[in-house]
């Protein structure tokens, strides 16, 4: 089932709300084993829920959103590349992949198939400030709090364990160790380890009623754009990985009644968050520099910075796409302050998408 989920979930996109993602929840309704299809619901907001536990001892919950970034419905074509150094999948031009969280959505079906005990949620709207999640958080805490432990598989790259969402903790070092050694134990070529520098997914949502949440990278690169890849190889190792990890061996350590805050100092133009302790990163600065000049008024270098990462071959094209009249000095401060935890594509891709006009 990982590849037949994969390959469904990636060849159609899927809007938040959107005839794509009610289609697919449906596919994965009827996708569940057999020894749990009447342990399936669906909540007020959308939510699938499929409760794989065999008693009170599995405390682990499993996310991914069923939703992507795409702005219209349609098939996505994919394009596979197979050689001897590499194996990716990657969309058609002028479309992202969908992986994000599509890789995820997969790995979860995987494991469900694979008898991994545990709750499983494919959410709602993740892409549109975690709807789903966050009704989930509102409406049902007394769901949460049987989890000592919540899995999200929606990170970009091959070996971040994250420990940090935004600003504040989510997970202990220790728990996070645990879990990336218990991957690494399975194949010499997984080199996962805990990381400090994610942004939000769902699981930043649970982080009031379950000690240790963490997003745990699934492969994928360059999401939200049409450069979107997912490392095939990576992606069926790790697969093979979370089968094996005894997930409610794991330990827990973190207090979900006690925030712990990154230490952070005053940005170059006082927006945001600075770690003294990053490494200087010029690409990223030139990014910094050009949000500052337009606040002041003057977008030609931010708009030439987004073209060049979302459409290289063309990037005068990308910035006609542009609406420099939705750049608030609001939103700039928080594209400033995101500088800090995204990488220089995913913030370049997430200007592109906030000011696209049609």
């Amino acid at each position: 089932m990982l590849m037949t989920t994969l390959q469904r979930a990636l060849s159609v996109k899927r809007p938040h709300g959107g005839a794509g993602v009610e289609a697919f929840m449906d596919w994965l309704a009827n996708a569940v084993p057999e020894q749990v299809n009447e342990c399936i619901f669906v909540d007020t907001c959308g939510n699938l829920h499929v409760d794989a536990r065999t008693d009170d001892s599995h405390r682990t919950l499993f996310v991914a959103h069923v939703d992507t970034v795409h702005r219209v419905e349609g098939k996505n074509p994919i394009r596979k590349v197979k050689t001897k150094k590499e194996h990716v999948w990657h969309a058609t031009p002028n479309s992202c992949l969908g992986a994000d969280d599509g890789a995820g959505v997969a790995m979860l079906v995987h494991m469900l198939h694979g008898g991994v005990a545990g709750y499983y949620i494919f959410t709602q709207g993740e892409e549109c400030g975690g709807i789903g999640a966050k009704h989930i958080a509102k409406y049902q805490p007394e769901l949460l709090d049987q989890f000592d432990r919540a899995i999200a598989f929606d990170r970009r790259g091959t070996d971040a364990v994250i420990t940090h969402q935004g600003y504040g903790r989510c997970c202990s070092d220790v728990f996070g160790q645990a879990l990336a050694n218990a991957l690494n134990d399975d194949d010499m070529s997984l080199m996962y380890s805990i990381d400090d520098s994610g942004v939000y997914t769902d699981t930043a949502e649970f982080v009031d009623n379950i000690p240790e949440c963490t997003n745990i990278s699934v492969g994928y690169y360059s999401e939200h754009g049409e450069r979107e890849h997912i490392d095939i190889d990576h992606f069926q190792a790790l697969s093979r990985a979370v089968l094996k990890v005894q997930w409610d061996a794991l330990p827990v350590e973190r207090d979900p009644k006690v925030q712990e805050v990154k230490s952070w100092g005053a940005t170059p133009f006082s927006w945001g968050a600075y770690s003294m302790d990053e490494p200087y990163d010029f690409e990223m600065e030139d990014i910094r520099f050009a949000l500052h000049d337009a606040k002041e008024g003057y977008y030609d270098e931010l708009f030439w910075l987004v073209g060049e990462s979302v459409y290289p071959e063309d990037p005068d094209m990308a910035t006609k796409f542009l609406d420099a009249k939705r750049l608030t000095d609001e939103l700039i401060g928080q594209l400033m302050d995101l500088s800090y935890t995204y990488d220089a594509n995913t913030l370049l891709c997430t200007v592109f998408d906030t000011l696209y006009k049609e």
